[in-house]
């Protein structure tokens, strides 16, 4: 069934992106996507990386120079998990 009628929010959108010159691959990021998503799981989840790589950092036997390479390593590591899983 059609709707009928003028949705004039949607069209102010689409002069806005005309005027922007946004194609689908430019739009700007907003975080509607992850907001309908369960937020709390999410944040439960990161913070449980905080929490591991807080008493890894603050343990008895890291070095202080351990600390910047195992950083990137975690990172690097969380980013590719993130690429090859989140599809």
């Amino acid at each position: 069934m059609k709707n009928d009628y003028f949705d004039m929010h949607l069209w102010m959108r689409k002069q806005w992106e005309k005027s922007q010159k946004l194609t689908e691959d430019k739009q700007p990021l907003t975080e509607e996507y992850v907001e309908v998503m369960n937020m709390p799981v999410l944040a439960n989840s990161l913070g449980s990386i905080k929490k591991e790589w807080d008493n890894w950092k603050n343990g008895p036997l890291t070095e202080k120079s351990d600390i910047k390479p195992a950083q990137k390593e975690l990172i690097g590591w969380i980013t590719r998990w993130m690429k090859q899983n989140i599809k």
